[in-house]
């Protein structure tokens, strides 16, 4: 419980600063619903997301860098988007097809995500490592894609730029996201060919981030 309230004053503290920045450059902001959204729904990943600190190196060689690498991304377009929204100065309508749709999809990665990690229980890290004893995952979304806590937080932040109509964001955001990502499944895959049994077969018959079709 303690370390669920640190991960959320975390994000607050996150936060803070940026509405403070936003009420002194733009106050109208304040008053949009979807920004509450984007809020909201990124302490409630916070909280549920590994202890991290955002300015700490790798904790094991094989990250190489990448968990850094996708914070850093993350916190990098979720700023681009709210300075699009600033830049741009228009207020976006409160309840119409896109708001629901992109924060339903914003909750759906949420969960896709939360699904995840809870699948994998203490086996699941922030950086790149593999634990003794650790086994093959193959259940719930793990039959379909390899990495769907990746695919869930994928969806969660660039499904945050469609929200607040940072539609030149959500190009980059998208692009840059999966990138970091897909950087961080070749080591992190590459370490787990050599150390976890069956998972060559596993990679044979699923998809990284999404399901194959063939």
């Amino acid at each position: 419980m303690a370390v669920t309230l640190s991960k959320a004053l975390q994000a607050v503290g996150i936060w803070v600063p940026v509405l403070l920045i936003l009420a002194a450059v733009w106050p109208p902001a304040l008053y949009l619903p979807q920004l509450w959204m984007v809020v909201s729904v990124s302490v409630l990943a916070n909280m549920l997301q590994p202890s991290y600190r955002p300015f700490e190196g790798s904790r094991t060689a094989e990250d190489r860098g990448t968990a850094a690498q996708i914070l850093w991304t993350v916190y990098l377009s979720q700023a681009a988007a709210l300075l699009e929204l600033v830049w741009r100065r228009r207020l976006v309508s409160p309840l119409d097809l896109t708001t629901w749709t992109a924060f339903s999809a914003m909750i759906g990665g949420l969960t896709l995500r939360t699904y995840a990690v809870i699948l994998l229980g203490p086996w699941f890290t922030w950086n790149v490592t593999v634990q003794a004893g650790q086994k093959l995952v193959s259940r719930g979304p793990y039959r379909l894609i390899r990495h769907p806590s990746y695919t869930g937080a994928l969806i969660v932040f660039v499904a945050s730029c469609v929200l607040l109509r940072s539609w030149v964001v959500t190009v980059l955001a998208a692009f840059a996201l999966t990138l970091a990502f897909l950087r961080r499944i070749r080591y992190e895959e590459a370490l787990l060919v050599k150390t976890l049994a069956g998972y060559d077969a596993y990679v044979s018959r699923t998809g990284r981030l999404l399901p194959r079709i063939l």
